[in-house]
């Protein structure tokens, strides 16, 4: 009888599930945000959280570090990753044989089986002052001590992180944007080039079009990821300004209570940006499908 009925009660244990947990914790930690807990009896419902935090000019600062290096992140991610797409694209266009074309492929899939702390870590060996490129210039004879390379890793700029993220999230953006070029056939750049079309005016007119719903998706992934994410920036970041995930964990590990308050009106910050991201990407997305729908038709 179970096994007749309907097939969404299979997941009902796993969607109760998360519900509790994860709504539950946005709850509570709203919540919590508001001077409300369950362990004090003598806790008020209060703004002062949040007011704190708008007084504060370490916030105001940690918000700016942090918006200027996610969106510098993912900037370079979506420009990195689309070239990649489309020479992987003209490649299989020109290529009679495709067999090791695969492996291709796969080259750039790679740095998405490292974790982020593990990226992280190894952007940390490779650029900072001591590291691998400043000893490998420094046997070259391009500079005269290993001291003489440039700052790139825990700089108030944020070169690691931005270069870190760009490393790591470029073949995220290929990965969404390429198999949607798979749908434009080889024919349609053939018949493109009878009427005179290079392939600049091809990829221009027929498959930045198509792919570009898929390109402004992955886009607001990356930066609410960027935006929001805690391993890169708390190891090649700099102590002061902090990026608002990595301020939140010093408040909410080394503060009282007041300050566990503002971590978590910190966090919610953070979810009410992201959302409202989503949201205006969301809209732009339907927009230029539905515009590309009337003009199709």
């Amino acid at each position: 009888m179970w096994q007749k009925g309907n097939p969404y009660l299979y997941v009902l244990p796993a969607v109760f599930f998360m519900i509790i947990f994860f709504f539950g914790g946005i709850l509570q930690g709203v919540l919590q945000s508001l001077g409300v807990s369950i362990f004090h009896d003598d806790a008020q419902f209060t703004f002062k959280a949040y007011q704190e935090l708008a007084q504060s000019i370490d916030f105001w600062q940690s918000l700016s570090l942090t918006f200027k290096i996610a969106f510098l992140s993912t900037l370079l991610s979506a420009l990195l990753g689309m070239i990649i797409a489309f020479i992987l694209f003209i490649i299989s266009l020109k290529a009679y044989n495709t067999n090791r074309f695969p492996f291709l492929y796969r080259i750039f899939q790679y740095p998405l089986v490292i974790p982020h702390l593990a990226a992280g870590y190894l952007f940390l060996l490779l650029l900072m002052q001591s590291g691998w490129l400043s000893r490998i210039s420094f046997q070259l004879g391009w500079i005269e001590e290993i001291y003489q390379f440039p700052i790139l890793v825990n700089d108030t700029f944020g070169w690691g992180i931005i270069l870190t993220y760009t490393w790591k999230e470029a073949p995220f953006i290929t990965l969404m944007v390429y198999p949607v070029l798979l749908r434009v056939h080889k024919s349609w750049y053939e018949v493109a080039r009878l009427y005179g079309s290079n392939m600049i005016k091809f990829l221009k007119n027929v498959a930045f079009p198509l792919v570009l719903p898929a390109w402004l998706s992955s886009i607001f992934i990356v930066f609410a990821f960027t935006f929001s994410a805690f391993e890169i920036p708390y190891l090649l970041g700099v102590t002061y300004p902090q990026l608002l995930p990595v301020y939140s964990f010093e408040l909410f590990m080394h503060g009282g209570w007041e300050e566990r308050s503002q971590s978590l009106a910190l966090n919610i910050i953070l979810a009410f940006i992201t959302g409202i991201l989503g949201i205006i990407s969301y809209l732009l997305s339907k927009r230029w499908l539905s515009s590309e729908r009337r003009g199709w038709e």
